[in-house]
């Protein structure tokens, strides 16, 4: 239930949760570098250390909402 099996050319495997930096960025995808830049700067103010790999989620269609109003949630796990 809920499991979702990988093929010869996706994988499928569950990331381990824990302590998460976020940040929400809006507008296109292409403009995501200052953001992830920023989120970087802050870990290392905060004297954490990234912990694992990066997640992001895309909450809406870029199909459907206009190129401005593109969401890309950033997840970075941190220790």
């Amino acid at each position: 239930s809920g499991t979702v099996q990988g093929t010869k050319e996706i994988m499928a495997y569950t990331l381990p949760g824990g302590r998460m930096a976020h940040v929400v960025h809006k507008g296109p995808y292409e403009t995501c570098e200052p953001t992830y830049l920023a989120l970087f700067a802050w870990i290392d103010e905060q004297k954490l250390t990234i912990a694992g790999p990066i997640r992001e989620v895309y909450p809406n269609d870029p199909r459907v909402v206009a190129p401005e109003d593109i969401i890309t949630e950033i997840y970075v796990p941190v220790h």
